[in-house]
């Protein structure tokens, strides 16, 4: 199974049911994007998020403090959110992931994030917040479709169309882009210029370390 891209979102004082933050706590906004149990496509069966308060390892992984009660993993390329709370002020705290698959397979632990818990909101540094692809637009589509990257530094972008069998169908983009804004269209034909029919489309975008997965259903 493919490893997680993690992404800290933020992390935001924790406040009890009168409206006031109990002392020293602090809630860390994780977000990732689903993986499939056969890397692109599909569903993994389970997460594994876990936090400590040192440096977490692929070899000391199962050491570190496990979260409960985490969602049930959504179909391959789903952006996902979960906070973790409880945790204490003035600490740094390291956060990993990984997706098992219905045979009990675990994927390569996720990048390893570090932040420090300050009880007041804590927006993760632009390499790790400012990074995206978004969700195809429009979806379903008939003419085309959009994708729009937000690059926080210049980086090679592989972007790539799959059928529901793995197939890669288009090469939609294989280039350097420069930092910024950037729109990524996919006019819905395959490499030999024959428009796809209809169905569900999976569309792979590489940026540099990080993937992501869309789906686009073509009419």
């Amino acid at each position: 199974m493919r490893a997680l891209p993690l992404i800290l979102a933020a992390i935001l004082p924790s406040f009890s049911m009168a409206g006031s933050p109990p002392a020293h706590a602090a809630t860390a906004v994780l977000r990732w994007t689903a993986t499939g149990d056969d890397s692109l496509f599909g569903q993994a069966r389970a997460y594994d998020l876990r936090y400590s308060t040192s440096p977490i390892t692929a070899s000391n992984f199962g050491s570190a403090i496990g979260v409960p009660n985490l969602p049930f993993p959504s179909p391959s390329g789903t952006p996902e959110s979960f906070k973790v709370t409880g945790l204490t002020t003035g600490l740094t705290y390291y956060f990993a992931i990984k997706a098992r698959d219905e045979v009990g397979h675990w994927s390569n632990m996720s990048n390893v994030l570090a932040k420090l818990a300050t009880g007041t909101v804590d927006v993760a540094s632009p390499s790790l917040s400012v990074l995206s692809f978004s969700s195809p637009r429009p979806n379903p589509a008939r003419a085309g479709s959009s994708f729009l990257m937000e690059l926080p530094s210049s980086a090679k972008v592989v972007v790539e169309a799959f059928d529901v069998s793995g197939r890669r169908v288009r090469t939609i983009v294989d280039q350097e882009y420069q930092a910024g804004e950037q729109m990524v269209r996919w006019d819905l034909y395959d490499d030999h210029g024959v428009r796809l029919p209809a169905g569900l489309y999976h569309v792979r975008a590489r940026i540099g370390d990080t993937t992501f997965v869309r789906s686009v259903a073509v009419l």
